[in-house]
């Protein structure tokens, strides 16, 4: 029974001894200091950026002016309606795009100074038909204004009253004729975010037009407008 005992005492100072080197061995993990208190607030996604110069896509607009013609008879040329068509490509700092619209300009033909005794003209609108390639300068920023010009080289179609006789293997029937003038237009504005990449479009552009086969001189005139510009 002496030796039993002596060899059991024997076997667990040995576990033991593995045991203590073990654990000295071992580091457990401690968890950080806490250094601040927790936040009970919260947590909110930081908002997205405002899109400034490094905004690149389409950009579009729909606008109504009043053209209102210069060194003209008031009485006779009177203000009329433009409606303009705007799309091109958006780089931060410049758009290329493609202007297409049509004008009216109504005429009191009634007021022309030396008529003849009962003789009366009426009212006829003079007609603009026109596209042309846009370039445009802004200056975009994180604020919801947007200021910008641009310029443009017309193509103008123009008519007043003018037909034709157009005939085919069937029949022949009246036609409007609409002559060409080539022509140049100025333009500066200021765009006002009212959403995320919706604007109100508010300014005033200055066009001229060569006689070429519609006019006998050179005729200009300014048009405010005011209209809705995507971005």
């Amino acid at each position: 029974m002496g030796g039993k005992d002596g060899a059991t005492w024997a076997l667990l100072t040995v576990v033991l001894a593995t045991s203590s080197a073990v654990a000295q061995d071992y580091s457990y993990p401690t968890p950080p200091p806490q250094r601040q208190p927790y936040s009970t607030e919260p947590a909110y996604p930081s908002p997205p950026s405002e899109k400034t110069s490094s905004h690149r896509g389409f950009q579009g607009g729909f606008n109504i002016g009043v053209p209102i013609w210069l060194d003209v008879d008031r009485d006779v040329v009177r203000p009329g309606a433009d409606l303009h068509f705007f799309g091109g490509y958006d780089i931060g700092y410049a758009v290329f795009g493609l202007d297409l619209g049509a004008m009216w300009t109504p005429l009191d033909l009634n007021e022309i100074t030396g008529l003849p005794t009962g003789v009366s003209p009426g009212r006829s609108p003079v007609t603009r038909l026109y596209f042309a390639p846009e370039v445009r300068v802004q200056v975009p920023n994180k604020s919801p204004i947007l200021p910008y010009v641009g310029m443009t080289f017309d193509v103008n179609w123009w008519r007043f009253r003018e037909t034709a006789i157009g005939c085919n293997f069937w029949y022949c029937t009246q036609v409007a004729v609409f002559r060409f003038t080539p022509g140049f237009t100025a333009k500066a504005g200021v765009a006002f975010r009212v959403k995320q990449g919706v604007h109100i479009d508010l300014g005033v552009k200055y066009s001229l037009s060569g006689p070429g086969d519609f006019f006998v001189r050179r005729e200009q005139w300014a048009t405010p407008y005011l209209g809705v510009l995507v971005r």
